[in-house]
């Protein structure tokens, strides 16, 4: 029986409102799903909405607040960003969900798989998932963890390396290192097809991707659709990574530093972005995208 009753933890996110969207406009089940924020957001409900969405604002520091407001829900889908509340935040919801009875956790993993690289930077992200499993384990409740590789569609300006307005491209090495890449509606879609779907995957990870390809690959779609040629840089992305990594082991916790070792993680020698292409994808029901129609709507975006 799907778990049709939902809280949206970070709904105005760029996970969070297209997921809540998503959810409301899946056919197969009839969820309903609860925004749960803070009482300082400005979130609210999108226009032309009906009921089956509604807000709540509760304090994260208040307990028994927040055990009122998950209780009564089946799922829980912590869409938090990352960043210095995400621990703080992930570990307030997951002791109230336990109290509130909730049936499933989907956490804010939302990334590649785990490299050394990322041990400063992503500390946060495997204690939150530590607490996740501590939890299941005691059978308080259970979860799902999903790896997608690159943001397709958010990452593709600044992860991917395209400078669209000077027709310019920095490729990683040479550009020629498949790797694993979903767009946020298609995460979007592997989360509704999980909860509607309660029995597949439990306590475990799943891996899902729309396109698994190179850099140049995508160059090549660039091109195409835009008819120009692109001016190209090549940067030693190992080198990148270790210069990087060396920072964050400073406590240099600035862009520079987090984007080289997330893009060494991707496009290095090591990836942590490429896995069996015979993953869990097809069993959440992606596959229908192709590469032409991702790269055209991030070119009219």
């Amino acid at each position: 029986m799907a778990y049709e009753k939902v809280v949206v933890v970070g709904p105005g996110g760029r996970l969070g409102a297209p997921l809540v969207q998503a959810l409301l406009q899946y056919q197969d089940c009839h969820f309903t799903v609860t925004a749960l924020v803070r009482p300082t957001s400005n979130y609210t409900v999108p226009t032309g909405d009906d009921n089956r969405l509604r807000v709540v604002k509760e304090d994260f520091s208040n307990h028994t607040a927040l055990v009122a407001a998950l209780r009564g829900h089946d799922a829980v889908v912590l869409a938090i960003p990352y960043g210095p509340e995400l621990l703080g935040a992930s570990k307030a919801i997951i002791d109230a969900a336990i109290e509130a009875g909730i049936k499933r956790i989907i956490p804010s993993e939302f990334e590649s798989d785990e490299s050394p690289l990322t041990e400063p930077l992503y500390g946060n992200k495997r204690a939150v998932r530590e607490l996740v499993k501590d939890a299941a384990d005691q059978g308080k409740f259970t979860y799902t963890l999903i790896r997608n590789g690159i943001w397709f569609d958010v990452g593709f300006q600044i992860g991917l390396g395209f400078d669209l307005a000077n027709k310019s491209v920095t490729l990683y090495d040479e550009g020629d290192r498949k790797f694993h890449t979903t767009t946020v509606a298609s995460v979007c879609r592997a989360i509704t097809s999980l909860l509607a779907n309660p029995t597949t995957f439990v306590n475990s990870i799943v891996h899902i991707h729309d396109f698994f390809v190179t850099q140049q690959e995508v160059l090549t779609v660039v091109e195409k659709l835009t008819n120009t040629k692109f001016a190209v840089t090549n940067i030693d992305v190992d080198a990148l990574g270790k210069q990087s990594y060396e920072g964050l082991k400073r406590g240099e916790f600035n862009f520079p530093n987090i984007a080289g070792v997330i893009k060494a993680c991707i496009w290095g020698k090591e990836s942590a972005a490429r896995w069996d292409e015979n993953d869990d994808s097809a069993a959440l029901g992606l596959g229908d995208v192709t590469l032409e129609e991702a790269v055209g709507k991030m070119l009219n975006a």
